[in-house]
């Protein structure tokens, strides 16, 4: 047996104590090596623990939110669409008097939080963000990306994914929020830098992504569905990922691409996010928010499709949610447009047409018709999309994009998740199927879409009648890297 009495240096090297079992040759130290590095150890006898606490009453109306954006969640967290089911994200509130406020980390599956800052510390990284805690009772929800819970089994794309499914996660907590609490605002464009080093965030290898503005709940008093627990964590010691693990490594290679944080904020505006030529001047969509909240409750991503036509006027019916206006600080995006690549739509010829308020402008492509096998191959061998009856294309100009930089990817991946989220519930009101893809062959579509050269497709959102399937294979397999077998 090896003896155990080694000694950490610096670099995460051991050197071995003299004895009888310790190994000698460089294979067998580079052995021990690395089973230290799989070994773990359970907090010392007498270590300090965090200590539980009551959820505080300025919780309750954040803590209300996450209960209703779990409404209809098959795994008990937010109900919202992501990528092999991985949520790659993490909640923050800061509640509190304005004087001396306060930060929880909040997990809405567990239902836990943990007091994590209070007072002096918090306040001051507001005021340098130039963030307020709204009205007597509101609250700010911070949402942060951590790209490696989408890149471990997805790769660089991951990162990609981890974008949209976040953008899904802030729409569908805006559309709730509106409906519990007397104001709600979404900025994607807000200073959050001081909060974020507050937080150590990228300590944590993840990065603030956007913010939830929150007034004053409806309910004075808001009541919890089930208990959550609280505890008191500031003064335990930083829990920081260890040094050398594959997800410092992924934060590494990321480190040259990541943008820099925001520094001006922007007012927020009730707007539609689809504005220019793409919008057209066609009147908004507007819902009761109790519609939104039920319809998101009963949203789900198809597991597969079954064959046939799908009437128009369903169709027309989805489309017309991404009107849906939404308080939000996000830039206008004159070439930001949606094509709708239709296949098996009754009514509807196959082909390409523009989305422009509610109206479908036949767009002219060469490109053939679309059989069930070109379906799969062009979307990475997803055979269950084979019967999907049209495809919904986001696309945007590339100079929107790369002239900007990776602040301009985020921004047009945000708005492309955002607009794919109102589809979902659009699709689901009209009775449909819906499934978001982000595994595609991006210059296939670009081409069947008829879009010009100088637009780039974001994300692709396939539509039809609903299958039998109740399994999606990529929840079945979040264990191994994409693409293994």
């Amino acid at each position: 047996m090896y003896d155990r009495s080694v000694v950490p240096v610096e670099g995460g090297a051991v050197d071995t104590v003299a004895g009888p079992d310790v190994p000698v040759s460089d294979v067998d130290q580079r052995a021990l090596r690395f089973w230290q590095q799989m070994s773990l150890a359970a907090a010392p006898v007498g270590a300090p623990q965090p200590a539980p606490m009551p959820v505080p009453g300025e919780l309750r109306g954040v803590l209300g939110l996450f209960e209703a954006s779990a409404e209809g969640s098959l795994h008990g967290g937010p109900s919202a669409p992501s990528a092999g089911a991985l949520y790659p994200y993490e909640h923050y509130a800061v509640v509190g008097d304005p004087l001396a406020p306060a930060v929880y980390a909040v997990d809405a599956t567990r239902r836990t939080c943990r007091l994590l800052h209070r007072g002096a510390s918090v306040a001051r990284a507001l005021a340098d963000g130039g963030l307020e805690l709204p009205e007597r009772s509101g609250a700010l929800v911070l949402i942060a990306i951590r790209p490696w819970l989408s890149m471990r089994k997805y790769d660089d794309r991951g990162y990609l994914y981890a974008q949209l499914d976040t953008a899904h996660l802030g729409t569908h907590l805006l559309c709730l929020a509106a409906r519990g609490h007397r104001r709600a605002e979404w900025l994607t464009r807000a200073a959050t830098g001081p909060l974020a080093g507050l937080l150590r965030l990228g300590e944590r290898h993840a990065f603030a992504h956007s913010v939830l503005l929150l007034g004053d709940p409806v309910d004075e008093e808001p009541t919890l569905a089930r208990p959550w627990s609280c505890a008191d964590w500031r003064g335990m010691p930083f829990g920081t990922r260890p040094a050398g693990s594959s997800e410092e490594r992924c934060w590494r290679a990321l480190a040259p691409y990541l943008p820099s944080p925001p520094t001006r904020p922007a007012a927020a505006r009730h707007r539609a996010l689809l504005s220019g030529p793409e919008a057209g001047d066609g009147p908004r969509t507007t819902h009761h928010q109790e519609e939104l909240t039920a319809l998101a409750a009963r949203r789900r991503s198809a597991k597969d499709f079954a064959a046939g036509e799908l009437p128009v006027a369903r169709l027309r019916q989805a489309l017309a949610r991404l009107g849906t206006p939404l308080t939000t600080d996000l830039a206008d995006a004159d070439g930001f447009g949606v094509t709708l690549v239709a296949r098996d739509i009754a009514g509807l010829d196959q082909g390409a047409y523009s989305v422009q308020a509610g109206a479908l402008v036949p767009r002219p492509t060469a490109a053939p018709a679309l059989s069930g096998d070109d379906i799969v191959r062009i979307c990475m061998g997803q055979e269950q999309l084979r019967h999907s009856s049209a495809a919904v294309v986001l696309h945007t100009r590339h100079a929107d994009i790369f002239r900007r930089g990776m602040r301009g990817v985020d921004e047009a991946l945000l708005r492309a998740g955002s607009l794919a989220q109102l589809l979902y519930l659009g699709a689901t009101d009209a009775g449909m199927a819906v499934t978001t893809i982000g595994g595609f062959d991006a210059g296939r579509w670009h081409t069947l879409a008829g879009l010009p050269d100088e637009d780039e497709v974001l994300y692709v959102a396939m539509l039809g009648l609903p299958g039998t399937s109740t399994v999606k294979s990529d929840r079945l397999q979040p264990a191994h890297a994409h693409g293994q077998r």
